[in-house]
């Protein structure tokens, strides 16, 4: 799938990135072709360049990050923009000069208005550059929770609380909810609310992450 979603990039690369930036842009996107996080930030810019001209990327750095969601600012030859981030997806949201427009983002990253943001991101930086997820020992290689965080729910690295298996390879939530298999969204709340109630197990680097290698790591 990684490298698949490479391929992609860099053919949008082709027809989006100025041929004197080409090489430099490209040295870039190697540096995380391995790193789902940037990779689909970088396919969000490519295939839908914000100003509608030609640009590249020349560094991505980390606004905020909570329970596995990234707030990431890439900054381009033309300006630096805001992307929302997770394993699955990145929605853009704007650039940071003006701020964060949407409600619930602000309200996520702990923002109590879109005029607290513009202040928080006057100065880009004295943020620290983004690296590799999966290469940071404090985050969960899955689904990037912190230390103390939560796991995304069907993150294969969260510990069952009733068993101290794998919560998703174990037959607890089969057990717990008196089903076969648990399908649709109404299955998977009542589950959540059950693992809730017993108590979730969160990431901890010392303990879960050495037990569940990603690929690359040894």
């Amino acid at each position: 799938m990684i490298s698949s979603r490479l391929k992609e990039i860099k053919l949008l690369m082709e027809y989006a990135v100025p041929a004197d930036e080409r090489r430099q842009a490209l040295a870039l996107l190697e540096d995380f072709s391995g790193d789902r996080i940037a990779l689909n930030l970088f396919h969000a810019f490519y295939s839908f360049l914000p100003e509608g001209l030609d640009d590249a990327i020349n560094g991505l750095q980390v606004i905020a990050l909570k329970q596995g969601i990234f707030l990431l600012c890439a900054t381009t030859g033309i300006d630096k923009y805001l992307y929302v981030v997770n394993q699955e997806q990145a929605e853009f949201l704007g650039n940071t000069a003006n701020g964060i427009w949407d409600s619930e983002v602000l309200a996520f990253f702990g923002y109590p208005s879109r005029e607290d943001s513009i202040r928080s991101l006057e100065d880009i930086s004295r943020f620290p550059a983004y690296s590799p997820a999966t290469a940071d020992s404090n985050l969960c290689p899955v689904c990037s929770a912190a230390n103390g965080e939560f796991h995304t729910l069907g993150c294969p690295v969260e510990v069952c609380p009733w068993c101290g298996g794998q919560l998703t390879n174990c037959a607890c939530r089969f057990t717990i909810t008196g089903k076969n298999r648990l399908a649709g969204e109404d299955d998977l709340e009542s589950f959540h609310e059950q693992l809730s109630g017993k108590g979730r197990i969160p990431f901890d680097a010392a303990s879960q992450r050495p037990a569940y290698l990603t690929d690359g790591e040894e």
